[in-house]
């Protein structure tokens, strides 16, 4: 274009996609007023031109704007030019426009046509929209801007005329505010403070209250709740961490809202980190020591490396002994010592672990255990789950739950149909099916060492493919020495050896080799094997011996006893009997030898017997006398003086407890401070979750604890 508003016949042919011979014979043609030149360099305003040549002009103006502009697709497949200057237009207002401005230059094209043909432009007009209403004249048009009719298209071409052929006039002028409320400030921030509220109010309670809100304090409310819901869903969508954190917490945010690092676990060995966790099973096990069916604590020891468990441990309750005895079967599955072990740290996992919730993990004894076999602890983050990559793993674990019979689920909602109230055909079933039987702990061990083996050998997306069991085998090492393993194996406990050895859970434990001890020692025991406690002095420095169970004997044998249960009671009478025999051989010689405490004067002898003085022989009282002194001392009260005993060293309360337990069963009358203290213990957080183990141990005292046979 050569100067403003001024046009050549190359340009305009350009723009109509004609040729130059077909503009310059329609400009002679409609004589278009025009400027001095030659036939093709003459130049024509655009004032003079025909109105679907001008709109042509205007069309194509607007998709010449290259630069500076912004582009974006009008049909599919072609990309258009949006001109900067129309900024108040979003991209589907600009590409209904310029469809308009199409449809509208084809429009009137098909007019002039009519008019140079002499026909009537009002028949040509309703025929060209009936061809366009079919979606076959102008098809990509058509998409976009669906049907029509003849007094839209004039009505937009007026439009377009009026505005000097400026195509943003031809955008739709609804959803000018699309995604904005009319929502007052005042609105919205009452509506905030009740849905940013932590007791996590329900949207429909949010409206209600903000709306009461709003009228107690004389404050317009134009809004209904459905247009104040809209609102608040758009406010989430853009501040979705601020929603979570008010409402559900820091961990909330943490699980939902924050990034996490990714962890590429192929960089490490088998056998280099070494992660620990608890878990509740979802299944019934039996307790035991009281034999009722009950959820067991589980730690399990997972190997990063290989996404593959290498040991864990059941127990009733987690403790530091339990982490440590999974840790022991890991390295003897592993072959070698690992490098790290990565354990929980979490508020709750250290309340079971700990007597005391004012120890902290890294004090409690880990470091120094550890450090003797050169592993390094690490700890992970509070409540934080995606530190933990065994928490994964449980997902998994979750089959072998839920094949269980016992199963319990691992909520409310995922209750079995037999445990849910007035399933009366399920229980049925499920009785009959399988009789009431729940799995010990070492049964329990050996379906979930069945179900490991299977889901050893399956491919794991996280290993490429490969099977946990494979890679775990191909890094494995020579082996360890096991006994340099035995402090690990077992849980630790100190107690005071009495007549019949040590007591642990409510059992005897007694070997020959603590006849005669009195010191306190120290047990090791392991939850897998309680026949047996292994019986060390009090420092754990040396071993003493390994106690067995001592098993009651029947209280009449040699009656209504088998012949085991007499045998039983003829060792007990041998072992007892033996005992005694060694006892007084090397107390003889002591007694024997015993020194003369006092001087015992000589004795004078009269025909080979004692010379007793005169003085020194009795004198016999008078009846009467005898009578008298003697009705005198049967009114008498004899006063027993007893030597006070000092008070016995407990290591702590539950042992404290336990003992006066026993005292108390055995009816000796207890101390008012002893018994102040049996009630205050009673109270206490540390008693109910012992409460099992007492009330068994004083069913177990009160049903009489003496020998049978002396």
């Amino acid at each position: 274009m050569n100067g403003a508003g001024r046009y050549t016949i190359k340009e305009i042919a350009g723009i109509l996609d004609v040729t130059k011979q077909a503009v310059d014979k329609r400009a002679k043609k409609e004589n278009w007023p025009c400027e001095n030149g030659n036939n093709l360099t003459r130049k024509f305003r655009i004032e003079g031109l025909p109105e679907d040549v001008r709109m042509a002009i205007a069309v194509g103006s607007c998709r010449a704007m290259t630069e500076n502009g912004v582009n974006m697709p009008l049909y599919k497949g072609i990309a258009r030019t949006v001109p900067v200057g129309s900024p108040e237009l979003s991209d589907w207002q600009n590409e209904s426009a310029l469809a308009w401005a199409d449809l509208i230059r084809a429009y009137v094209a098909e007019k002039e046509r009519a008019k140079s043909r002499k026909t009537s432009k009002v028949s040509a007009a309703k025929l060209f929209i009936k061809g366009y209403n079919t979606g076959q004249l102008f098809p990509r048009i058509f998409k976009i801007l669906g049907k029509t009719s003849v007094k839209t298209v004039e009505r937009q071409c007026k439009k377009f005329r009026d505005a000097n052929y400026d195509y943003t006039v031809l955008s739709p002028n609804w959803g000018q505010h699309r995604g904005q409320r009319k929502v007052t400030d005042d609105e919205f921030n009452v509506l905030l403070s009740f849905a940013l509220h932590p007791n996590k109010l329900r949207i429909s309670e949010v409206t209600r209250l903000a709306k009461m809100a709003l009228k107690k304090r004389d404050i317009p409310s134009p809004s209904h709740e459905a247009t104040l819901r809209r609102a608040l869903t758009d406010w989430r969508k853009t501040n979705e961490d601020k929603w979570v954190f008010c409402r559900e917490g820091e961990k909330a945010l943490n699980d939902k809202c924050l990034p996490y690092l990714e962890r590429d676990a192929g960089l490490l060995d088998v056998g280099e980190v070494l992660v620990a966790d608890g878990h509740v099973l979802n299944f019934l096990i039996l307790h035991p020591f009281t034999g009722k069916p009950c959820r067991m604590n589980m730690v399990m020891w997972y190997d990063w490396a290989s996404c593959m468990p290498a040991g864990w441990e059941i127990m009733p309750t987690e403790n530091i002994q339990c982490v440590a005895a999974g840790l022991r079967r890991s390295i003897l599955t592993l072959g070698k010592m690992p490098n790290v072990a990565y354990l929980d740290n979490g508020k709750a996992f250290k309340a079971k672990v700990f007597t005391s919730q004012d120890i902290d993990f890294e004090e409690a004894g880990f470091y120094g255990m550890f450090a003797r076999l050169g592993i390094e602890t690490i700890f992970a983050w509070p409540y934080n789950a995606q530190s933990k990559p065994v928490e994964r793993f449980f997902g998994t674990f979750g089959e072998i739950e839920r094949l269980m019979p016992t199963y319990t689920g691992s909520s409310i909602q995922e209750k079995p149909a037999h445990m849910l109230r007035n399933e009366k055909l399920h229980k049925k079933i499920h009785e009959k099916k399988y009789g009431g039987w729940v799995p010990t702990i070492e049964e329990a061990n050996q379906i979930i060492a069945g179900w490991l083996m299977e889901y050893a050998q399956r491919p794991h997306q996280g290993l490429k493919g490969l099977c946990p069991g494979e890679i775990l085998a191909s890094g494995k090492g020579p082996g360890v020495d096991e006994i340099a393993l035995r402090y690990l194996m077992m849980s630790m406990e100190i107690k005071r050896v009495h007549r019949n050895g040590v007591t642990f859970m409510g059992r005897n434990y007694y070997d020959e080799a603590l006849y005669g001890y009195r010191d306190r020692v120290m047990i090791r025991y392991d939850f897998e094997d309680l026949s047996r406690v292994l019986v060390y002095d009090v420092t754990g420095a040396r071993l003493i011996c390994e106690a067995g169970a001592v098993a009651p004997v029947h209280p009449v044998a040699k009656l209504t006893g088998k012949a085991e249960d007499l045998e039983a009671v003829k060792q007990g009478i041998r072992q007892k009997r033996d005992m005694k025999r060694a006892t007084e051989k090397v107390a003889r010689e002591y007694v024997r030898w015993a020194p003369d405490l006092v001087e015992i004067p000589q004795r004078a002898f009269r025909n080979g017997r004692e010379a007793v003085p005169y003085e020194a022989k009795r004198k016999e009282l008078p009846r009467g006398e005898a009578e008298r002194i003697e009705a005198e001392a049967s009114r008498m009260k004899v006063l027993e003086l007893k030597p006070m005993t000092p008070d016995p060293i407990y290591m702590s309360e539950p042992d404290r407890y336990e003992a006066l337990l026993e005292r108390e069963c055995g009816g000796e009358q207890l101390s008012l401070d002893d018994m102040q203290f049996m009630r205050y213990f009673e109270k206490t957080d540390l008693f109910k979750t012992l409460k099992d183990r007492f009330d068994f141990l004083r069913e177990l005292h009160l049903a009489g604890n003496e020998e049978v046979i002396e």
